[in-house]
């Protein structure tokens, strides 16, 4: 197809058009185009395969409640950093079930478990347990765990005994006898912004209370369309959305129902066990043998065991962790976690970045219908090159698609290094200092040059082609060591050579030949620099700064291959020499050859 010429008014008009669109549009898209990871009892720490619950604490750690629906059975509660499980059950703690209801996390980090047969607080070293024997509870199967008011109470869903409030000291409970409760089943329960206590109860349909007035919704006066209420969530609009036990998904505003179900829409199945909204405002439903299904208001899409790495179609519970990741409990096929990275497909042409490239070679075919750029509206394209293309371009506007993690270190506090990138979370090792104003680029993470340490996730084998690594150090004396990949053929990436504090990388070719890169910049001066290492494929290259400051003199035949994870201020040995002493600032990591 010939490409005709447009006018430099229309280039500037559709550039305009772009600057516009990036700054209201959400940063993430989503597809089926997912990174799946699953944890079982086969290959983790995950002690029961039905997985009822789920929360996520301040510092990233999933809480992973275990159990299966009307079986009474379940492993007791895991906790997992991203590398370590931890498990705890009736045998070794003070939890009272091994079957869990629910899991919700207090304002002081306690995690409540609500199980089939009592309710627990841990925090960290200490259980707390309440039974009808020792509490104001009025019965031990709960319905729900713990949702707090603005001022602190504790409100909690029973099965059985109605609605208990509990102000750390005295218990309230709110039943049929005493209240406008429709019935003492309780099941989910969820403040909105006015402070109003919505009720999902099985059987008696969704109750709103606010001090004494007590309000019922049923499917007799209303257009709820099951009087069994499995989830209840509110979107930023403060719609309800309701998730029913056999009749779909309800969107109440307060005035208006709207029922989506398997007969008028894309939902997959009509029972709703959990919902969860993410930060672009879609809403997801966990359903029972249909699979996992993303609505954004007009269209649905399904993720199930057929078209994505999804262990198990009856979803049981899904949450989204800081990073936008969403991990999915499901009734047999564990734990499943699923990263979504943007689709390359707007890479126009192919250069590993979203920029104005891309946008000309989208402007050449306007008004057309050309599918190698018709990318909006979702589902990619409408058969026309027009202002809903510029909107899907401007979403991922100047990503870089190499960047394959990304260690910001800006946290405050807590022992995980988030990569905002992909899930390569770093964990902690010793006592490492945040420094949330004293990095290179906003924070950084002080090591003491004796056990301080951070460890990651596998994230690339230098033998499976180019790619690069870059951060920011300030410190450091000779032979301590920057980044190393860890396993038996892992070798120090960035390190201080032992010598003269000067940047070299001990990563080489295979055979007794080979030999480590050396530079003459110098690192140890107590200056910030930025430092990296790339191999495009047959050399190696430095840089300091910004500049290119030592390079092989000859082709390489490739690079040694390791799949261990990586350490960031120590050697895969964690030899006491090789322990960084300074500061460590935004790591990048890319699966290509890049120059700074």
């Amino acid at each position: 197809m010939k490409r005709p010429v447009y006018s430099g008014t229309l280039a500037l008009s559709l550039a305009v058009i772009v600057g516009a669109t990036m700054f209201v549009l959400p940063t993430r898209a989503w597809s089926n185009a997912a990174e799946w990871t699953v944890y079982n009892t086969a290959n983790s720490g995950l002690p029961y395969n039905g997985v009822t619950a789920l929360a996520i604490d301040a510092q990233g750690t999933i809480w992973v409640g275990t159990g299966r629906w009307y079986a009474l059975a379940g492993g007791g509660l895991a906790k997992f950093d991203g590398q370590n499980w931890t498990v705890y059950n009736t045998s070794n703690s003070g939890l009272p079930n091994n079957d869990h209801i629910d899991l919700s996390i207090d304002a002081q980090g306690g995690v409540w478990s609500a199980t089939e047969s009592g309710l627990s607080r841990f925090d960290g070293q200490n259980w707390t347990v309440y039974m009808t024997h020792n509490s104001g509870l009025p019965v031990n199967q709960m319905g729900c765990a713990p949702v707090y008011d603005a001022q602190g109470n504790a409100w909690i869903g029973t099965f059985g005994g109605g609605l208990v409030k509990f102000d750390g000291a005295n218990w309230t409970v709110f039943n049929t006898g005493n209240s406008g409760l429709p019935n003492n089943y309780v099941w989910p329960i969820a403040f909105d912004a006015d402070g109003n206590l919505w009720i999902g109860t099985f059987g008696g349909g969704l109750a709103k209370f606010h001090g004494a007035n007590w309000t019922v919704y049923n499917t007799g006066n209303s257009g709820l369309p099951d009087n069994t209420i499995a989830c209840l969530s509110f979107d930023v609009q403060r719609n309800l959305w309701i998730g029913t036990h056999n009749n779909g998904l309800a969107k109440f505003d307060g005035t208006n129902w709207m029922v989506y179900n398997t007969a008028n829409s894309g939902l997959p199945h009509n029972r709703i066990w959990n919902l969860a909204i993410d930060p672009q405002g879609n809403i997801w439903a966990a359903t029972g043998s249909g699979g996992l299904a993303r609505f954004d208001g007009t269209n649905w899409t399904v993720y199930n065991t057929s078209n994505s790495g999804l262990p198990d179609n009856n979803v049981y519970c899904i949450a989204f962790d800081g990073e936008g990741n969403i991990w999915v409990g499901t009734q047999d096929g564990g734990l499943a976690l699923a990263f979504y990275r943007p689709l390359a497909a707007v890479d126009f042409n192919g250069d590993g970045i979203v920029n104005l490239k891309d946008f000309s070679e989208l402007a050449q075919y306007w008004g057309q219908d050309e599918p190698s750029v018709d990318i909006g509206p979702r589902p990619w394209g409408d058969g026309r090159v027009d202002i809903q293309d510029v909107a899907a371009l401007a979403e991922y506007w100047l990503m870089d698609f190499s960047l394959v993690a990304h260690w910001k270190l800006d946290e405050t506090e807590g022992t995980i290094a988030h990569d905002s990138i992909s899930n390569k979370r770093g964990n902690l090792n010793g006592n490492p200092i945040w420094q949330p104003a004293g990095g290179a680029v906003l924070g950084a993470l002080q090591l003491d040059g004796s056990d301080d340490y951070v460890s990651t996730p596998f994230v690339l084998n230098p033998a499976d082609g180019p790619f690069s690594v870059f951060a920011w150090v300030k410190g450091g004396s000779p032979g301590q060591v920057i980044t190393s990949q860890t396993g038996a053929l892992g070798a120090r990436w960035l390190l201080v050579d032992p010598a003269g504090g000067r940047l070299m990388t001990d990563l080489k070719a295979p055979g007794r030949g080979a030999q480590p890169l050396y530079s003459d910049f110098v690192i140890t001066d107590g200056d910030w620099h930025h430092i990296g290492l790339v191999w495009d494929g047959s050399y190696r290259v430095l840089y300091g700064d910004g500049a290119e400051v030592g390079k092989d003199s000859m082709a390489q035949a490739g690079l040694i291959g390791a799949t261990g994870g990586l350490y960031f201020g120590a050697a895969k040995d964690l030899a006491a020499a090789s322990f960084f002493d300074g500061l460590i600032d935004d790591i990048k990591i890319y699966d290509r050859a890049i120059t700074p």
